[in-house]
């Protein structure tokens, strides 16, 4: 079975950044996305963090060389001042690594250096953007330092007992790294488990509410030791990385790591790195899509600089809404294969069965609506922000409601708006698709069931290479050429096709008013013919017009078909929409269907230049004549009232002997009750 697999960063198979994610700007914390990062998949995030000068940026460097096997560094600071600002972060790519995600490393900046409210939003964005937090301390679990920690998690503690029940699924997993520089141990070992020795001192006496803070914030955690990178090894670091620029860099940095000297603190990195590794895959499942990092990172950060009491809790709402689309997604998922799976199987039964043809196409129809489904509601680049419309409309219908009501109104999302444009795309690309192609295999010599058996295994072959084509595509910035470009044809097919369809409504009401007046004096050629009122007595004149309207009964003044423009319209504004909800990224159905409007838009400008262009002299010669019966004439013409002449006096007196002559002879005949009904 084929399951809807996301594709890995575009191809990408080297290291994203180190790039400054998470800026300050006027004491405010802000996101800056990277334009050239073209995230796919599953993303764990790993945040190091503690004070100034503990080696978080050098630990740091050392996970991402030991993953990829690259020259890779995070800037180091080596004065007084910090070096890093806010929060960086690099990306180590599935394909780099080995791993069955994409691995996000973030480098903190030092907790001491800002000031008390800048303190804290640094604090809270170190928990909520992770998944696995990395402590990083001196020589031992020290009061202040853990006083530190519940700083960290003391933001969390207005959410009272009951909410940080629901504040679980935000909860990173703690590890703390003790760098060992006393050798208090003695002889010590790389990569020592220290869980042990956290507990006891998160048990102690003493500033017990900042501890049972700590507990119940980080509910999972873990203690490692980190050995000490020595002196030595520290000094080449620093001249290694003055040369940051140089040919000397990579052979003065691979001989500092490969000094025996650092070869403890690198074992015991490498161990504390299997430790977050682990943690990370515990998490799988809960792992946020490319997409969905750059949207996490944007609700957090909207958290943290709110002064808004409940921003939190819309926050903890919010991730939970998260967990629940990719619950939905990975269902999504599962089912696109089964789709296809369906899809072959109709294609093949439709070329051995004739009598349930039409069963089949529509059970084909039927798959073909569940695969649009299947592949746009499980695509990672829907959007579901936290400040969304449908999240604030939600909170002021839903406040102080029952819970159902606001389950039933955060429906209304974009994963929601999804499905309903799948949906719709489905059920309308099905006939407009399969009848170009029934029309193509019918120039082909093949039988009428191999024919509808070759659609329908079109339609599976298309299904497959949207699927593919959506894995390498990937999404770009909507600052991009071709998504601006698809926004504006898709905007002008869609006012073409609401142009075309009122002028098409104009012209079925004039031909319904010319119907009108046809159709009322029908009646006295029924009253005067016995075989008329007897035809519109029978039951098959009944059963026609229960299938055909009234209104098309002269064939002069039928009304125009525009079912197929209002599916132009209606693909037009579904794929405007769907470019709205994946905003700011792009994928292979936006560009399938702008280039489809672009064609269909050719077309048609051709055959407006046509019909402008001079024709030959018999066709102007033709299109002069004033006979509005014929089948050429314009729609307009042929729906104007025929033009009365006026009746002489002569014609008026012929016409009084005929109908007295009429009268008599009907007088004449076996007398019956006529109905009496008015001229007007």
């Amino acid at each position: 079975m084929l399951a809807f697999t996301l594709a890995a960063c575009a191809g990408a198979t080297s290291t994203l950044g180190p790039e400054p994610l998470v800026a300050w700007r006027h004491d405010r914390l802000v996101f800056e996305e990277p334009s050239d990062w073209r995230l796919r998949g599953p993303v764990g995030t790993v945040c190091v963090t503690g004070d100034d000068r503990v080696g978080k940026s050098t630990l740091l460097g050392l996970w991402a060389r030991n993953l990829t096997n690259e020259e890779f560094e995070f800037p180091v600071g080596h004065s007084r001042s910090s070096h890093t600002k806010g929060l960086w972060s690099a990306i180590l790519p599935d394909q780099a690594t080995g791993l069955d995600f994409h691995l996000n490393l973030c480098d903190s900046q030092g907790l001491k250096q800002v000031a008390e409210l800048p303190q804290w939003r640094l604090f809270a964005s170190n928990v909520l953007v992770p998944q696995v937090l990395v402590y990083m301390l001196i020589n031992v679990v020290q009061t202040d330092q853990l006083r530190d920690l519940a700083r960290m998690a003391h933001q969390f503690q207005k959410l009272g007992r009951s909410k940080l029940l629901r504040f679980g699924g935000l909860s990173p997993h703690l590890v703390v790294l003790v760098r060992e520089e006393s050798d208090l141990d003695g002889e010590g070992q790389d990569g020592r488990n220290l869980t042990s020795h956290l507990e006891q001192v998160l048990q102690s006496p003493g500033y017990a509410e900042d501890k049972a803070l700590i507990r119940q914030v980080f509910q999972t955690r873990e203690a490692w030791s980190l050995e000490e990178l020595p002196l030595e090894a520290r000094r080449a670091l620093r001249e290694a990385c003055a040369a940051w620029h140089g040919p000397s860099f990579a052979s003065a940095f691979q001989g500092n790591f490969a000094a025996d000297s650092a070869k403890r603190w690198r074992a015991s990195g490498e161990a504390a790195l299997k430790q977050v590794l682990s943690a990370l895959q515990r998490k799988a499942l809960v792992l946020p899509q490319g997409p969905e990092l750059w949207e996490w990172y944007r609700s957090v950060l909207e958290t943290v600089n709110s002064e808004e009491e409940l921003s939190l809790e819309r926050l903890i709402g919010h991730s939970e809404r998260l967990d629940l689309v990719r619950q939905r997604r990975r269902l999504m998922q599962d089912w696109y294969g089964r789709g296809l799976v369906i899809l072959a199987g109709l294609a093949v039964l439709s070329a051995f069965s004739s009598s349930i043809s039409l069963c089949v196409d529509i059970a084909a129809w039927l798959a073909w609506v569940l695969l649009s489904v299947c592949f746009l509601g499980a695509s990672p680049l829907l959007r579901t922000p936290l400040s969304g419309l449908a999240q604030k409309l939600c909170e002021q219908f839903s406040e102080g409601s029952e819970v159902w009501m606001k389950m039933v109104c955060l429906e209304v999302s974009s994963q929601g708006a999804a499905v309903i444009i799948a949906s719709l795309l489905g059920a309308l690309s099905y006939p407009l698709i399969t009848a170009q192609l029934r029309c193509l295999m019918g120039h082909l010599p093949l039988p009428a069931q191999l024919s509808r058996s070759f659609v329908m295994l079109l339609l599976l072959l298309a299904a497959l290479c949207l699927s593919l084509l959506q894995e390498a595509a990937g999404g770009t910035s909507a600052r991009s050429a071709p998504q601006i470009l698809a926004a504006c044809v898709l905007a002008t097919a869609a006012i073409s096709a609401t142009v075309d369809i009122a002028q098409q409504t104009l012209h079925s009401h004039r031909c319904a008013a010319a119907s009108a007046i046809g159709r009322g004096l029908h009646f006295y050629i029924a009253e005067r013919d016995q075989s008329v009122a007897a035809l519109e007595a029978s039951a098959e004149w009944k059963q026609h017009y229960r299938r055909h309207a009234r209104d098309d009964a002269i064939w002069r003044y039928r009304l125009a078909s525009s079912w197929q423009t209002w599916s132009r319209l209606l693909e037009a504004c579904g794929l405007l929409t769907w470019s709205w909800l994946i905003y700011p990224q792009w994928d292979v159905i936006l560009a399938v269907g702008a280039i489809a409007n672009l064609a269909d838009l050719s077309f048609s400008l051709l055959r407006w230049l046509k019909r402008c262009m001079p024709g030959d002299d018999v066709q102007s010669w033709l299109d002069s004549l004033e006979d509005t019966d014929s089948e050429d004439a314009p729609a307009e013409e042929a729906c104007k009232e025929p033009q009365i002449l006026p009746e002489t006096a002569d014609e008026a007196r012929l016409r009084m002997e005929i109908e007295e002559m009429r009268r008599e002879a009907w007088q004449g005949s076996a007398p019956r009750k006529a109905k009496f009904r008015p001229w007007s």
